[in-house]
Parts: C-alpha cells; structure tokens; sequence
C-alpha cells in the first residue's frame, strides 16, 4: 500500500524531499516568518524518513506530503498563501489530489471502491490561518479543527540575564557547575567533532533507553504521545541532522570535559526575530551543565527578540523543565482532520 501512495503521488506531480531541494523549500519557510519550531527546512529533513515525504507547488503555495503506512497527510498548510483565497484553493486541490491518490490505491488492491471513507490531515497551523480554515468549504468533506502541543517562546534577554528570584536555581547551578568544572571548553560543532559526537549520542540513548518497547502501530499515530514514541523519533531526528550538519543552516556547539563531549546543542534562526532550539543533550550525572550550555549557545549564536523550545512532546518532565524557563506565551498550533464523506 505505501509503495502504491508513494508512486501516486510522485505521478501527481509529488517530488521526494531532499537536500538538494533546500533552496526551493527554505524560500517558502522564509515567506511565512513563521516562529513556529517545525517552520525550517532543518526540521522537516530530519523528521523525515527517506522517501516518506514530497512536495509539489500549487499555484502560488507549496504543500508538503508524508506518507507513511498507506497514509498521507500534509506537514504544513499551504506554505506561502498570502490570503484565504490562496489558502482554499491550494487545501481543495490537496483535498482532490488524496482522493484520487486513496482510491487509485485501494482499487488497485480490492477493486473499485465507493466514495467516502477517507481522511487526512493539515497540520502545524498558527491562530491566523486556523481563521482561513474556518472558512473552508470542501464538497464531499466535513473538516474538524483540533489543537495541537503549543510551543514555548521565551524573551531572549531573559534567558541570557537569569535576572531575579524565579530564576535563581538556574544562576546557582551555572555557578556551581563552573566552581566544580573549571576547565571545561566549548566550540563549534564541525567535521572534525561530529564523530565523537554521535558516539557520545549513542551512549546517551543507551544509558536512557526506555524499558518498554513500542508498538510500530504508536510510533506513527499522531494522536499518541509517550515517552518511547519520543526516544525513537529524536534519536532518529538527531542523528540526521548531525550527518547532515554541513549541508543544513543550523549552529551547534559541544562542550568538553576532561578531552571527552558530555554534551551538544543545536539551533537555528527560524524567524527575523526568532531563534529555536532544536536539539540538546547532555550528561545528566555533571550538575549545571544543561544550564550552562544552553546559556552560552544562546549568547554566541542566537539572534532575535525571541527564543523557541518547541514543545514539551506531552511529557510531564519536559514540561515542568521548560516552564522553569518562564515562557512569554505559548505558541498555540492547530491541525485539521478532513474525513471524506
């Protein structure tokens, strides 16, 4: 069935995603602005596996297919639609292109099928556009709106002052972490320390892998959210992006104990006046390290008012960590379920 989708959409005009295709693709990131985390070229090549996700231009908009497991929903709204009119006649000709891509898949496997009876989904949709889709008004489809997990914003002075009383533990264990470590370096993450920092990558999933394993039918749902499904997705997600790391618009630092990394972060600018955070890791067991780390990356690299964490992946732990950071506001994100009928 996956093979069947991926060859239908490739003969409606669907191009796989690859390095080769930054340009295009980042041109329209760069029309939106947008300071969602997910809003980057970066991002959306490291969340996609090899030959699951496609793009195609429509009109004046791009879309943004994945198809994983004989279903297809689409990663972004319409990518550069400057009004609703834009917005509705991109979503009608994504909406007829799935169509006719489900049911040439489904004919060819059980003979021709009745109408009705398929769905998929737009996601990643600020508070502006969920207005255009309220106006949607797609034959043969009834159209839900759901909300989706908020990313964090914070003020980028704030986080780099760590002024008063409610960020008081973060100075004390930058403080002590300095006191207990003070030969610790950090440098640009490039060619020459890539490779031991994928080995210390690999150690750290090892010494954090979770006891249960996860159902493949989980990994893939977009409604589940779980500790596991997150291992798997960012161990799969970092990886990409350090073997990528030269080809992508990214900035990385790692930093240095005793001639060993004990910890990476990586972000890009993802807005004029937003800068994301998209990975960190580090070694749990030296106290103050993350807050040091993400401190001085955030000094050397970022740009911008604003810094996004993206969001908390439904995890109580994360959650707790990035309010600790006291967020401006949450950047709420909304996805559409459209079920043919």
């Amino acid at each position: 069935m996956s093979s069947l989708i991926t060859r239908h959409l490739i003969d409606h005009g669907f191009k796989p995603v690859a390095l080769e295709d930054k340009p295009v693709i980042k041109s329209y990131f760069q029309k939106e602005n947008s300071n969602f985390s997910d809003y980057s070229f970066s991002m959306l090549y490291a969340w996609s596996a090899s030959g699951t996700v496609f793009y195609r231009r429509f009109g004046e908009t791009l879309m943004i297919a994945r198809a994983i497991r004989g279903k297809i929903d689409f990663l972004y709204p319409p990518l550069g639609a400057s009004n609703s009119e834009e917005f509705q006649a991109a979503v009608s000709q994504c909406a007829e292109t799935f169509s006719a891509i489900s049911r040439k898949s489904l004919d060819a496997i059980s003979g021709p099928t009745a109408p009705g009876g398929f769905s998929f989904k737009i996601l990643s949709i600020d508070e502006n556009k969920i207005k255009w889709a309220d106006q949607l008004n797609l034959e043969n489809y009834k159209i839900e709106i759901n909300e989706d997990l908020p990313d964090y914003i914070y003020e980028y002075q704030k986080l780099i002052d760590l002024s008063g009383k409610k960020y008081k533990n973060k100075r004390e264990n930058i403080n002590k972490f300095v006191r207990s470590y003070p030969n610790y370096t950090i440098e640009p993450i490039c060619e020459e320390n890539i490779g031991p920092i994928l080995k210390f990558l690999s150690r750290w999933y090892i010494e954090n892998k979770p006891q249960r394993q996860i159902q493949i039918s989980e990994l893939f749902d977009i409604n589940t959210v779980n500790f596991e499904k997150n291992y798997i997705l960012e161990s799969y997600q970092s990886r990409r992006i350090l073997r990528s790391f030269k080809n992508l618009d990214i900035k990385g630092e790692c930093i240095k104990l005793y001639s060993g990394i004990v910890g990476f972060i990586i972000g890009e600018q993802t807005s004029s006046d937003t800068f994301t955070v998209l990975i960190e890791k580090v070694d749990n067991n030296f106290f103050g390290l993350s807050q040091l780390l993400f401190r001085e990356f955030l000094v050397r690299n970022a740009g911008g008012e604003f810094i996004n964490t993206s969001d908390d992946s439904g995890m109580p732990g994360l959650k707790v960590l990035k309010e600790s950071y006291q967020p401006l506001y949450m950047k709420k994100r909304y996805f559409l379920n459209l079920i043919s009928c």
